[in-house]
């Protein structure tokens, strides 16, 4: 007499290595996942950090040419940009309409036009101080979110 079929043993066998394999694939498809938004993550970090930075250089430049006045202390830097009496620039949040706004409560950028950047932590704005750099600024910009931390930088020339 001949045998159809499979036996219990084979079944549960193929069962078994079914469910091995099955262990598996669901954990390289969850961490690709999770990779996935960890990338999402830092291209908007850094995608937010560069905006900033673009945001801060294009205001400085635009009023290059005028007489811009730098405000601050040496110890933090510069912290408001103004020209002909008029606020390019705040850091402090301390006047009532600035070109550009920085609040550090919300940590957020953000300018007349309605552009905003989020997660911003710190912007320093650095003028030079030898007469080689005195036409200098140099602009840091850092962002994080979660465990991503992203620090751009750009020098802007101001020579007049």
């Amino acid at each position: 007499m001949k045998k159809k079929g499979f036996t219990l043993i084979e079944l549960m066998i193929t069962i078994a290595v079914f469910s091995v394999f099955s262990m598996y694939l669901y954990q390289v498809f969850f961490s690709q996942i999770r990779e996935s938004f960890s990338f999402n993550n830092n291209i908007n970090v850094q995608y937010n950090a560069n905006k900033a930075l673009n945001m801060l250089t294009d205001e400085i430049r635009n009023y290059s040419f005028t007489n811009l006045i730098f405000q601050g202390s040496s110890s933090i830097g510069v912290t408001q940009v103004s020209s002909n009496g008029k606020v390019l620039i705040d850091l402090n949040s301390s006047t009532s309409n600035p070109d550009i706004y920085y609040n550090s409560l919300s940590k957020s950028l953000s300018d007349n036009n309605g552009n905003q950047c989020f997660n911003i932590n710190s912007i320093q704005l650095v003028k030079g101080t030898s007469n080689d750099e005195n036409e200098l600024i140099l602009i840091v910009v850092s962002a994080s979110k979660g465990k991503t931390q992203i620090t751009s930088s750009t020098a802007v020339n101001i020579k007049r």
